[in-house]
């Protein structure tokens, strides 16, 4: 009799912690809100210097990739000497470009750290403490126009119009993001969170790219005073200037031409299967092709002891460059 009650007990509390943990499942899906002082500690003051770093540096690093088999491939030195050029009436496209792809980067860099929480005091707009927080490109572009002035030009110049495009680029690349907010006991959404973030920085970018492609150049004569500039639509970047010749090495180093330039005419886009054609042949130079040896790794297999034991395997590649 004892052993029976014993039993009957057993199943009793093992019924009760079921509908307890099935309960408590139920219920955590729900995400608590951090407290305020645990928020604040991992926050900092808003740092221009390192956001504009970090913001430069992901431009560069972008330039370079978009132009990787272009005439003007984003070399490093004139990146950042364009970068750091102050506002100038006869801009070329490439001063355009740079110009607008460090706004961009900076700007995207800022309104993610803003809705993340990383900065303090730039949090969402209702509630700094509001996770997850729609990014706002509208509000970080505020604090950059505070910072730097605006757009440090005449409202009506080319540098002036750049910025009012790339504030507008970033302003229409918000997309949706959802997630469930609460979890019904078999795993159905019973309530979605949406808020609106940023694209990738790649995506921007890749428009800010087209937008290069489709720049209208604009003279500098008198004429172009009488321009209204709001005609211009803010999705199309402008420039003053034709750019230089990049076949040609700069005197001071900022670009070294394209002789001696690799090319190809294998890869997958456009640019890169033309390169020989737009980097060696368009100017004045021609395409060598030689078989470079190369030696790697290959046949790996563990060994006793766990070892990693491998051949080397020589492959011979193709190459082409500018001679």
């Amino acid at each position: 009799m004892y052993q029976k009650k014993n039993i009957d007990m057993f199943y009793i509390i093992n019924i009760f912690l079921s509908i307890s943990s099935t309960a408590a499942a139920a219920t955590m899906s729900v995400v608590e809100p951090i407290n305020y002082y645990q928020y604040t500690q991992f926050q900092a003051p808003l740092s221009w210097e390192t956001i504009s770093s970090r913001g430069v540096e992901q431009a560069l690093e972008s330039c370079q990739q978009n132009f990787k088999w272009q005439r003007w491939n984003c070399p490093s030195s004139d990146f950042l000497q364009r970068r750091n050029k102050p506002n100038i009436v006869a801009m070329d496209r490439e001063d355009m470009y740079v110009a607008a792809i460090s706004m961009a980067a900076i700007l995207h860099t800022l309104t993610r750290d803003c809705a993340n929480g990383v900065i303090a005091g730039c949090g969402c707009t209702d509630n700094a403490l509001n996770i997850p927080c729609s990014h706002e490109p509208a509000k970080a572009l505020a604090m950059y126009e505070k910072q730097f002035g605006g757009s440090g030009a005449e409202p009506r110049s080319a540098a002036a119009h750049n910025q009012r495009v790339v504030g507008t680029l970033l302003r229409r690349s918000l997309e949706q993001e959802c997630r469930c907010k609460q979890l019904g006991p078999q795993g159905q959404c019973l309530e979605e969170q949406c808020v609106d973030v940023l694209k990738p920085f790649d995506a921007v970018a890749q428009e800010l790219l087209q937008m290069y492609d489709d720049a209208i150049q604009l003279d500098t004569t008198a004429t172009n005073l009488k321009i209204m500039w709001q005609n211009i639509p803010l999705d199309t970047l402008v420039y003053m200037q034709d750019s230089p010749n990049y076949c040609e090495p700069e005197s001071s180093g900022r670009w070294s031409g394209t002789r001696g330039r690799h090319c190809s005419r294998t890869g997958g886009a456009a640019d890169e299967r033309l390169s020989c054609t737009q980097l060696c042949r368009v100017c004045g130079y021609r395409v060598r092709a030689q078989h470079v040896r190369n030696e790697r790794r290959c046949n790996c297999k563990l060994a006793w002891g766990f070892r990693l034991q491998c051949d080397v395997c020589v492959q011979l590649e193709r190459q082409y460059s500018c001679y």
